[in-house]
């Protein structure tokens, strides 16, 4: 990270407590005075160190709002060093763009992932391959757990695949052999990503993802199929048929079977969540996702807050969409003086929402008066964030009763039990007896 030393601390403190894992971040450290005369000799002396002391196999440059603004030419700085070090030819470096005043972390998710593929991919060898291959190009809202079951979707119609990236191999809870490791453990290696151009299709979890999947089309000649976030029966099943349309392979029993309890899921869980009123404060793609399932079993989302206008928004079928922060995620968090909120925003105490779907610092603002359903980025106050499976019929299934549960432990009668005055206890009779 091409930035300050608090830059890349603040970074870490919230991946950490978000991943529970060691993050490989290392930082330029620039300070005053770097930040007025240019901090170019920073970034050389800090890729010279990884390379001399850590021999990765990649290495990638991510500026900051404090470089974006001196006008760093991180592709210059790269390119330099390469020309004086010849011996590090075989270290991949990529550099990206990704300001803190532009956009949000999907955005910087998203450019981070285009970067690496378009900087690091190889035009076709023409080499024939038994089984077909394909991209997945995964969006930030999609878990280690989220991974791994597209995977064994994908093996379950007899397809190689190349990941970008992979975290069910690198941040998916698992102890590694050394005892500790300067650089990432597991995940997609960079000749993988070299080969990304001989797959025979591209697939796009998240909207987000899309730009990457048109580049590769456009380079390469690779179709792509899109799904937004494969939650919800309607979004798998377009997936399932895609894939087996792809493979020419027909659709496995388990994956049929995964679908019937997922059906058997929503008729269970339909009785409390249909007209269950939520929101949601998510990224967009994780947001499109979430509010496809939800109405899928009648449940209505009074207000969706978000970080972008983008398209997928615009298909979800809520009261209100609205592009802030957390604060104005609630009815009873508007602020009657701001003209930015409608009437409809203003509503009393009995027009609150059932619960709410959000990271941790939603839960802080909400919690106890309403439930939050953890999801998305940061949840720190929690365990195995990176075990949450959103995606396919499984992942779908599992998050309906997650929310109709967390809806029972919070359910109120709506007639207050009336209890006699005649009634009485058994402590009573026992000191009946004894007297």
């Amino acid at each position: 990270m091409h930035g300050s030393q608090g830059c890349g601390a603040f970074s870490k403190v919230y991946l950490i407590q978000h991943l529970r894992e060691p993050i490989p971040l290392q930082n330029t450290a620039i300070d005053q005075i770097s930040a007025v005369m240019g901090g170019d000799e920073n970034l050389y002396q800090a890729l010279k160190l990884l390379c001399e002391k850590n021999s990765p196999e990649l290495i990638t440059v991510m500026t900051t709002g404090l470089t974006e603004m001196q006008g760093c030419d991180t592709h210059r700085i790269i390119m330099d060093f390469k020309k004086d070090h010849p011996q590090y030819e075989m270290i991949r470096i990529v550099s990206m763009a990704t300001p803190d005043f532009v956009g949000s972390m999907q955005t910087g998710f998203a450019h981070a992932v285009d970067s690496v593929v378009k900087q690091l991919v190889q035009p076709p060898s023409g080499l024939v391959r038994a089984r077909k291959q394909v991209n997945v190009l995964c969006s930030v809202g999609m878990s280690s757990a989220d991974i791994e079951t597209l995977k064994r979707y994908l093996e379950a119609f007899e397809l190689n695949s190349i990941f970008v990236p992979d975290l069910s191999l690198s941040l998916d809870g698992h102890l590694a052999n050394d005892d500790f490791s300067a650089l990432s453990t597991g995940g997609t290696s960079v000749q993988e990503i070299e080969l990304m151009s001989e797959s025979v299709a591209t697939i796009v979890i998240g909207e987000s993802m899309l730009p990457t999947a048109k580049w590769l089309k456009k380079r390469f000649s690779i179709d792509y199929i899109v799904s937004d976030m494969g939650m919800g029966l309607e979004a798998m099943d377009e997936l399932v048929m895609a894939l087996s349309s792809l493979s020419t392979t027909p659709v496995p029993d388990w994956i049929t079977r995964s679908r019937k309890r997922l059906q058997d899921a929503m008729l269970d869980t339909h009785f409390l969540l249909t007209n269950a009123s939520l929101s949601l404060g998510l990224e967009p793609d994780l947001a499109l996702g979430y509010a496809r399932l939800l109405n899928s079993v009648g449940a209505k989302i009074a207000r969706v807050v978000s970080t972008l206008d983008t398209a997928g928004l615009k298909k979800i079928q809520a009261e209100e969409v609205i592009i802030g922060d957390l604060s104005m995620l609630l009815p009873c968090k508007a602020n009657p003086s701001d003209l930015r909120i409608s009437p409809s925003q203003l509503q009393d105490s009995k027009g609150r929402v059932s619960a709410v779907i959000s990271n941790t610092h939603a839960a802080q603002l909400c919690e106890p008066d309403i439930p939050v359903i953890r999801a998305g980025y940061p949840c720190h106050d929690q365990f195995g964030n990176m075990d949450i499976r959103q995606f396919g019929y499984e992942g779908s299934r599992e998050r309906l009763f997650a929310l109709a549960n967390r809806l029972l432990q919070n359910h109120v009668d709506e007639v207050t039990p009336h209890i006699s005055a005649y009634r009485f206890g058994a402590s009573e009779v026992t000191q009946k007896e004894s007297a």
